[in-house]
């Protein structure tokens, strides 16, 4: 019988989005890995997916490095007022065994972009959590009531590699945004609730900022090198930079995928910077972006996976391709330039 590999309708869609709602509101959790493989399939899909209804197969190492990635920043000591520096506990009973893993790499490296540079290290970091993350949340993620709903994938098809069921790329790469932020959420909630972490969490109110918002620390570098490869001008408004406010932008915005990678930096002036905020940029931005990363592929690779960070070109141009997808499945607001925003129309062709 040959499997229906179609993109799934709207009421199939529907019915996924009600169990990711469930999983979320009726599963029972002991620790925050649910959260975590959530976000980790649902970043897979976009980095490694299509929109069509086929399977996806993904290999356990690359889930693994989305949890190191989740769980280095949440693994540094979090200190209010007077409290003694503390890490947060992300488990009802002793300390969630991947945070001891990443703690125990934060020990011999002072930043993540260290640690994935020792490549033999960084494999046995990966290794360690793709164990775990095999024994525990792949196996329990589907769990409700006791019972097995099988909707994301099939767990006996689940020993050597995670095997996405038909259509369940396509419903995570559409509903990414909604599910990072339901998760990330249950999240917090979880965290915040944890009687471990009251004594220090009781009434704070800026637990997500810490747990999730990007980290800007790693970020000069990365615009000094940048500085040079653009000379000196802003990527978007090629105006010179000398004696000017610069940041280091997310050309595919940090809200619409939370990552950091080496080719989707460009430097910016403040003010262009500003302007585009957390809008995608117009096509001929994109195209760009796509030129620049195209002839600078050897260059960004070389110096920024020496600074520890992600380079993979194709990985960001399919990131890019789902992100302006969206944008134009959606009605999105793209930057044109300066305060221009206009929609996104579905003439667009990705």
């Amino acid at each position: 019988m040959l499997e229906d590999i179609s993109i799934p309708t709207p009421q199939e869609q529907l019915k996924f989005l009600k169990q990711i709602q469930q999983i979320l509101q009726s599963g029972s959790f002991t620790s925050t890995y649910k959260f975590a493989l959530l976000i980790s399939l649902s970043r897979l899909a976009i980095e490694q997916g299509v929109d069509t209804g086929e399977c996806l197969t993904l290999d356990y190492l690359d889930i693994a490095e989305k949890f190191i990635d989740l769980y280095w920043w949440q693994a540094r000591p979090y200190q209010f007022n007077e409290q003694a520096p503390f890490v947060l506990q992300q488990s009802t009973g002793p300390q969630a065994s991947i945070v001891n893993l990443v703690l125990a790499a934060q020990e011999k490296f002072k930043t993540l972009a260290a640690a994935r540079q020792n490549a033999a290290e960084w494999l046995k970091l990966k290794k360690a959590v793709a164990g775990t993350v095999k024994r525990m949340p792949v196996v329990y993620l589907q769990n409700l009531n006791g019972q097995s709903i099988e909707f994301l994938y099939h767990l006996d098809a689940s020993r050597h590699h995670l095997q996405l069921l038909p259509k369940v790329m396509y419903c995570l790469r559409q509903f990414s945004e909604m599910i990072e932020e339901l998760c990330q959420k249950r999240w917090v909630d979880f965290v915040r609730e944890n009687k471990n972490n009251l004594p220090v969490l009781d009434g704070l109110p800026d637990l997500n900022a810490f747990l999730f918002a990007p980290t800007r620390n790693q970020l000069g570098k990365v615009a000094d090198f940048l500085m040079d490869l653009q000379q000196c001008r802003c990527f978007y408004c090629n105006q010179s930079l000398k004696n000017k406010k610069v940041a280091v932008d997310h050309f595919i915005p940090w809200s619409l995928y939370p990552a950091d990678t080496g080719h989707n930096f460009v430097l910016a002036d403040s003010t262009c910077n500003s302007q585009k905020s957390n809008f995608l940029a117009a096509e001929n931005y994109r195209q760009q972006w796509q030129e620049r990363n195209v002839q600078h592929d050897s260059l960004i690779t070389a110096e920024l996976s020496r600074q520890g960070f992600l380079t993979d070109i194709r990985r960001s141009h399919r990131v890019a391709s789902w992100a302006y997808q969206q944008a134009m499945e959606n009605n999105y607001l793209l930057w044109e330039g300066g305060k221009n925003i206009r929609f996104q129309r579905r003439h667009y062709e990705t």
